[in-house]
Parts: structure tokens; C-alpha cells; sequence
């Protein structure tokens, strides 16, 4: 993690030289709302045939919770999937994550995961750190994929948005707060019509050492 802590330094210092970004740096409020009304709209007036999930028996919606541990085991440049950074100067980086995890409804499970951060757009949190760095706040999102093992295994996807800390309090370690939603068109198997949401946290320490927990709620066959 030391290449990323000492990477977005550096670009929280050149924001607080170049002072605030352009307006025209933010997304655009009428397209936003445009986006949202389209989305409301559609679903208010479409007619939606019946498929194979919706005929079959839907299961109950249950608790659901995971933890793991694992590594952070990359830091790249650019986007997790390869699509353009959206930073105001299209500075991003892409955090990558293995390890096992054991949850709810899913058993023991392999897991990875990959965290786009955008690293122009970070925040102080007010609070200095080791050697006087400040601990900060930037934005990300990221998908996480849970992986069953044995001769069927299945896959649960989560994708989540949220806050990436860097903690002035914890030696600057990184902190990953996101919302989750089930991704059911790429979870496979058992979880093919899965749907679900909660929240999902990742702690990684100076040695890359992960720790990771989510809580919500998981209907593994949904209606949709």
C-alpha cells in the first residue's frame, strides 16, 4: 500500500496548490437527472415478460454476512475494468484483492476483488497523520467475487461504492466503506438470480494484510 499512500499524497498536495477544480470537472446535474427520471419512467411503463426466476419458487429474503482475510496483492494504474478514469484529470488507480472468506447462505468461499479509486478528487480529513501526512478520503467502487468451491461451484458477485480512508489515526491504513448491490446478471450458479444489498468494509494494513466483513440482506432466488 505504500505505492498508493505516497501516490495520492502527492495528488492531494497538487489540489490544495491548484486550488478548487472546475465546474466543469462534476458530473452534470441535468444529465444526472435525466438518467434517474429515464430509469423511473421505464420501469413504471414497461411490460416485463415472466422469466425462468420469477416462474420458478422465489426463496426467502434472509441476514446475510460474511467475513475473510486476504491481501492486496497489486496497485495499478488506470481503471479496475479498463474503461476511461472519469477523475477530474483522469488520475485513477485500481487496487486488486484475493483471499477466503466464509458467509451466510454461501459457506466457504474464495474471494477477489477489484477497487477503482479516484485519486484527483480526494479530501483531508482534518487530522495529520506519521510525518505529518494528512489522512484523506477519496472515492471508489469496486466488485467483489465470491467463488464456492467443489465440483459446481458458484459465484456471487457484489458490486459496491463508497469512501476510500486513508486513517490519520491508524498509521494511515486503508479503510473501504462501500454499499453493496448483488450483481445478478454475473453471479453464477446457485446465485444466478440472486438479488441482494448491504454494506461491505475492507481494512488493509502497512503489509497488505486484509481484512474483510459485509452485512445486509440476500434473497438467492430472486424474482428478477
Amino acid at each position: 500500500m505504500f505505492a498508493l499512500k505516497t501516490f495520492v499524497c502527492l495528488g492531494i498536495l497538487s489540489l490544495i496548490a491548484a486550488g478548487t477544480a472546475a465546474a466543469g470537472d462534476h458530473p452534470d446535474p441535468m444529465r444526472i437527472r435525466a438518467a434517474l427520471e429515464h430509469r423511473f419512467n421505464a420501469n413504471a411503463t414497461a411490460s416485463h415478460p415472466t422469466s425462468d426466476a420469477a416462474a420458478a419458487k422465489v426463496s426467502a429474503l434472509l441476514q446475510f454476512t460474511l467475513h475473510g482475510t486476504g491481501t492486496n496483492s497489486a496497485v495499478n494504474d488506470g481503471t479496475c475494468s479498463g474503461k476511461v478514469c472519469t477523475a477530474s484529470m483522469a488520475d485513477c488507480q485500481c487496487l486488486v484483492f484475493s483471499g477466503n472468506l466464509n458467509a451466510t447462505q454461501l459457506g466457504n468461499a474464495s474471494w477477489t476483488a477489484g477497487i477503482t479509486v479516484n485519486t484527483d478528487d480526494c479530501t483531508n480529513t482534518g487530522t495529520s497523520g506519521p510525518e505529518d501526512v494528512p489522512g484523506f478520503c477519496c472515492f471508489g467502487d469496486g466488485v467483489l467475487d465470491a467463488t464456492t468451491g467443489g465440483k459446481s461451484p458458484s459465484t456471487l458477485e457484489l458490486s459496491f461504492t463508497g469512501p476510500v480512508c486513508l486513517d490519520p489515526n491508524a498509521n494511515l491504513d486503508t479503510n473501504v466503506q462501500g454499499g453493496f448491490i448483488v450483481v445478478t446478471g454475473n453471479s453464477t450458479g446457485k446465485y444466478a438470480n440472486s438479488a441482494g444489498t448491504g454494506q461491505l468494509n475492507l481494512f488493509v494494513a502497512d503489509d497488505d494484510t486484509t481484512y474483510v466483513s459485509g452485512n445486509g440482506v440476500l434473497q438467492v432466488v430472486s424474482p428478477f
